[in-house]
């Protein structure tokens, strides 16, 4: 992949914000905060984005920030509509049990303008690419981040290149977006807590043609008893491949590559019941999962994202998604830092909000992880529509929240400070989230209120009840009441039962953006 940030002079350069990792929580605050004209530089040891799939489902509330960015139609085009959850003994045995998606008429498709999705990762993370690089990011593939060094008022980092030549960028915040071993997050002595997964997975990716065990049957995953093992449909109908979840058995060598595919194919054939299945095995990872939260997700000027913050088991797809919507919520933040409208200080709502719902979406990761596939949830899992689109952020600055106050039913939201916007179907198809501004605040208000006049930051969003499809009526009544200001990350920030002065908005910015200061 070509770099977008190795010509000319590289002896010294400055920008606003050094994100180190360019996996899909590094692309996505890249291109979130270049949405906002953040200057930013992105660093990654690798060559290019991935080429191994990781994660493949994109969440509701993703496919929402995937719009507000610009990209939604791009994911589409690299994806598919979901084909469900199957359980079988082997690929070509009537499966016993069956998880189907989202129909378009489920009460799920109420809460959200887009369904959620499946785009893997290797093709979602150069759209995001592409995106911040377009929106003005620079991006440095090849290049490691040696050490940092934090001053009163700048991060100067060293970045080398695999011949050995470096160069020293000097940036006003640093965000550690460099994986579960993040060097970053052990160069600052942030700890990390949790508890392995037990066991080495082991995911090959592949061709082959399944069809004659499949016999025009559709599944995203398949639970194959046989050979326990997942079976998870990858790239699109045009470009199918397959990819192979297992456990490394106890005398399998990872380090002896030949043998490993031929065991593979081994377990292939028994989980497909194709005896003479010959796969084309295109590559094959190895790794141990855990469950695991850094102690905090800011020191100083440097702040972690992705799973450099949280690690958890891949089930549920939470763990792509979690991080997507951290960068999300980081990204308007350093934003209006940096441009000098907010204080330091709002950083510290980064860790105070999205903390607290990392450790509550590990828990719900690791309660799916042990879940035996085609059996009923187990107790305390809570849906994805609740935990992505009816978080509740805390707004009394304790990092000490009862796991049921961090999430509400998303099909009747209260509106709060610190919820999401609810989405609100429009008359003519559209969705009232699509007025929101992505890159400043927006006052949403009915017809009977009239705006109380310009204020510098915010969009007015003027709503005529009758626009409002009849069945969200009563929804945006008790969610917007006579008016709500929304954040640029779609979240409910401030609500009035009265009509609201100009005063009156620039405290509730204001408010905003100090909430947490005192609390530091």
């Amino acid at each position: 992949m070509a770099d977008s940030d190795m010509n000319g002079d590289e002896n010294f350069c400055d920008t606003e914000v050094l994100v180190v990792g360019a996996g899909l929580a590094g692309l996505a605050v890249g291109a979130f905060a270049a949405l906002h004209g953040t200057q930013v530089l992105v660093a990654e040891r690798h060559p290019g984005t991935a080429l191994h799939p990781k994660a493949r489902l994109v969440n509701a509330r993703s496919m929402e920030l995937y719009t507000a960015l610009g990209v939604l139609e791009q994911v589409r085009a690299a994806g598919e509509e979901q084909g469900g959850f199957a359980v079988a003994e082997r690929l070509v045995d009537e499966h016993t049990a069956w998880i189907p998606p989202a129909e378009p008429t489920s009460e799920a498709t109420d809460l959200a303008p887009v369904q959620q999705y499946s785009c893997d990762q290797q093709r979602l993370e150069p759209i995001l690419y592409r995106r911040a690089v377009e929106l003005g990011a620079r991006v440095s593939f090849e290049t490691t981040v040696a050490d940092l060094v934090e001053t009163r008022d700048a991060v100067t980092a060293r970045l080398v290149r695999p011949d050995g030549t470096s160069r020293r960028v000097r940036a006003r915040y640093v965000v550690a977006a460099d994986g579960a071993r993040s060097s970053i997050r052990g160069l600052r002595g942030i700890g990390w807590r949790g508890e392995p997964v037990p066991g080495t997975a082991v995911s090959a990716l592949f061709r082959a043609d399944l069809e004659p065990a499949l016999r025009g049957r559709r599944a995203d995953a398949i639970f194959l008893r046989s050979a326990e093992s997942f079976l998870f449909a990858r790239g699109d109908a045009d470009q199918r491949r397959w990819q192979l979840g297992t456990y490394l058995r106890p005398d399998w060598d990872p380090d002896d590559t030949a043998t490993l595919r031929r065991r593979l194919t081994t377990i292939l054939r028994a989980a497909t019941g194709l005896d003479e299945l010959r796969p084309e095995i295109e590559d094959v990872l190895t790794w141990t999962a855990g469950a695991y939260l850094a102690d905090r997700y800011r020191d100083g000027r440097v702040l972690l994202l992705g799973d450099a913050a949280h690690t958890m088991p891949q089930y549920g797809g939470l763990g792509g998604n979690t991080a997507v919507q951290d960068a999300h919520n980081l990204a308007w933040k350093l934003a209006a830092v940096c441009r000098g409208d907010a204080p330091a200080c709002l950083l510290d709502t980064y860790e105070r909000e999205r903390r607290p719902l990392g450790a509550l979406t590990i828990a719900q990761a690791v309660l799916r992880a042990g879940k035996v596939p085609g059996h009923p949830d187990p107790p305390g899992q809570i849906d994805t529509a609740t935990l992505t689109l009816g978080f509740r952020y805390p707004q009394n600055g304790s990092p000490d929240i009862a796991p049921d106050a961090l999430v509400e039913n998303p099909a009747t939201p209260s509106g709060d400070p610190g919820t999401r916007a609810p989405h609100i179907a429009l008359c003519d198809g559209g969705s009232l989230l699509a007025l929101l501004d992505p890159t400043s605040f927006t006052f949403i208000h009915d017809t009977h209120h009239p705006p109380p006049g310009p204020v510098a930051g915010i969009t007015d969003r003027t709503i005529l009840l009758d626009n409002v499809a009849m069945a969200h009526r009563a929804r945006f009544t008790a969610a917007y009441r006579v008016g709500a200001l929304i954040r640029p990350d779609g979240v409910i920030a401030w609500r009035t039962t009265v009509p609201a002065s100009t005063d009156d908005l620039r405290a509730a910015v204001d408010d905003a953006w100090h909430r947490h200061c005192e609390a530091r």
